[in-house]
């Protein structure tokens, strides 16, 4: 008994699961500091009873899969402890499972005939449960729903009007309506809407030439401009005009300027 250092006392239900030969002793024992202890379930019962304690022995594997099981036989703050004779690295690193099983405070050791001991708590609430929270009323209020800002009415508050000073009354924002600013040089906001993106477009849009016109394409920094507007940059002077070959004069079509329509 002193091997499962197990914390039980008169008022406590025990159930006890063991596969180990000759616990018998274990059994005996524990029944002497226990008020009831259990060794065998029926289907029905795992479902109906509940226990303060429940101790499994065992020399096999842990069977993770029981542990949801193992949570509903417990009462609120009532502890599972698992002793196996044998190493389980597993069962040790398993902290994780037990918690999203709904048991927490999991501790694992080990003495010289369990080689491997796990011991969790069920929390002594439920999920889902709620409390009441009592505010107590200000002893000055004769109303049971009393107001719970009333206990400092009357204190030393602060006007904030009194924090803005006749400078900030009457000093402007430093910023203007031109504020789209990037280090030293403006720059148009990626959502421009003052009319500074299109002056940008504007400026920075070559204008066609006769040259160019004469000798088209030479030069281009995309070697696109000969492709068509479909392959051609937003601010390509050739816009609207029709293909070329690169160095060739540009040939325009007589209806070239004639309207569609």
């Amino acid at each position: 008994m002193n091997s499962l250092s197990l914390e039980v006392n008169k008022e406590q239900e025990v159930l006890i699961i063991s596969d180990v030969e000759n616990s018998e002793s274990i059994i005996n024992q524990i029944k002497e500091l226990s008020k009831t202890v259990t060794t065998s379930l029926s289907k029905e019962q795992q479902t109906q009873t509940s226990f303060d304690h429940v101790v499994i022995i065992s020399n096999k594997p842990f069977n993770g899969a029981l542990i949801s099981m193992y949570s509903n036989l417990l009462k609120k703050g009532g502890k599972l402890s698992i002793y196996q004779t044998n190493e389980n690295e597993a069962l040790v690193n398993s902290g994780m499972d037990f918690l999203i099983g709904g048991l927490v405070d999991f501790k694992a050791t080990s003495n010289s005939t369990y080689k491997t001991i796990v011991q969790v708590d069920k929390p002594s609430w439920d999920t889902n449960e709620s409390s009441t929270i009592n505010i107590p009323s200000s002893s000055s209020s004769s109303t049971t729903t009393s107001n719970p800002w009333t206990s400092i009415e009357g204190g030393d508050r602060i006007n904030e009007n009194d924090l803005v000073s006749e400078n900030d009354k009457t000093s402007k924002p430093a910023t203007t309506l031109d504020d789209c600013e990037v280090g030293k040089t403006k720059k148009a906001c990626k959502n421009c809407t003052c009319g500074r993106a299109e002056e940008e477009e504007k400026q920075s849009k070559p204008k066609l030439t006769k040259e160019m016109i004469e000798n088209p394409g030479v030069g281009s920094s995309c070697g696109n401009c000969s492709l068509g507007d479909a392959f051609r940059c937003g601010g390509c002077p050739y816009r609207g005009l029709p293909t070329f070959k690169v160095g060739e004069k540009i040939q325009l079509p007589d209806d070239f300027l004639v309207d569609d329509i």
